[in-house]
């Protein structure tokens, strides 16, 4: 009974490995018979990734489940090719496999990676980026790794010359005005938000920047604004002041956790101008941010 079973739930596993493989042009049997067309040919365009295992052998297992999941996450980005070697014993000795589970990456008609043993996904992931980003992803990622360096000059120099090789991206054109506000270098943003089209894609974020560092300017600054608190702790437009003061000094969380506050005590006050000021922040900064992420659910569970 206990070989029966085996073999039903194997042979369940199978059908449905069938139909992915089906449904999906990006997993691959790799044999002697197609091993020129796919590793040879379609590597040129596209990267290949060969998984090298064999059947049955439990230390594939956990390498061969998290390749599915990233041919999935990858949406055709690459191609797996699947090895089992015990079919294939030119092909592993022409690649001179040692161990199990082996990965290898072809790009280009070259040898791009080169794994062997069980795979971490960040591992995986790294390996897979360097042949899958496209020259503009890497740009940003190069970028994104300046800022949280503390390099944003650096990073306003890179963008300045991609820009000068794309002029008509506009979304570049955004992210260096973000930037040179964050820098106080905000006349030349709004003369760069100035030329370019007004529905440009988050261009809502420097705009928004802006209009805080406007809203702050007639404020005055930040100790005599917490001074005003602490001599008035129920007046809510010190607390708002002090909330969009603390939003240009790059204190977000503070000022938002300061608007939370005044909507608790009266979330009609200044018609509603709390919430409206938290959805601008929101907006500066951007789908994703856990920090507006975690606001909006606190603001939604006070409306609600």
């Amino acid at each position: 009974m206990p070989e029966k079973r085996w073999l039903c739930v194997n042979l369940a596993s199978f059908q449905i490995w069938a139909k992915f493989m089906e449904a999906s042009p990006t997993i691959v049997d790799i044999t002697v018979e197609n091993f020129q067309s796919i590793v040879g040919e379609q590597s040129k365009t596209t990267p290949v990734l060969l998984e090298f295992y064999a059947d049955g052998a439990e230390q594939c297992a956990s390498t061969s489940a998290l390749l599915q999941k990233l041919v999935a996450e990858y949406s055709g980005k690459f191609i797996l090719g699947r090895v089992e070697v015990q079919q294939n014993p030119q092909i592993v000795q022409q690649l001179g496999i040692r161990a199990l589970p082996t990965v290898k990456i072809i790009f280009q008609g070259q040898m791009a990676g080169d794994i062997e043993g069980p795979a971490e996904e960040q591992q995986l992931r790294g390996a897979l980026d360097q042949v899958t980003m496209s020259p503009m992803e890497r740009i940003r990622e190069q970028i994104d790794f300046l800022v949280q360096q503390g390099e944003r000059q650096k990073a306003i120099q890179m963008l300045r010359e991609v820009i000068a090789d794309e002029p008509n991206n506009f979304g570049l054109h955004v992210e260096l005005c973000d930037m040179l506000i964050l820098e106080g270098e905000t006349n030349d943003a709004r003369e760069i938000l100035a030329a370019i089209p007004q529905d440009s894609v988050g261009i809502e974020k420097p705009l928004s920047r802006l209009e805080f560092l406007d809203l702050a300017g007639e404020l005055g600054r930040l100790d005599e604004l917490e001074g005003r608190i602490a001599d008035e702790p129920e007046n809510l437009r010190a607390r708002f002041d002090l909330a969009i003061r603390l939003v240009v000094e790059d204190r977000t969380e503070e000022g938002l956790g300061l608007l939370l506050e005044i909507m608790k005590v009266d979330r009609e006050w200044e018609d509603e101008l709390a919430r409206k000021t938290m959805i601008k922040i929101f907006n500066m900064l951007g789908k994703g941010n856990e920090i507006a992420g975690a606001y909006r659910r606190k603001m939604f569970s006070l409306l609600h």
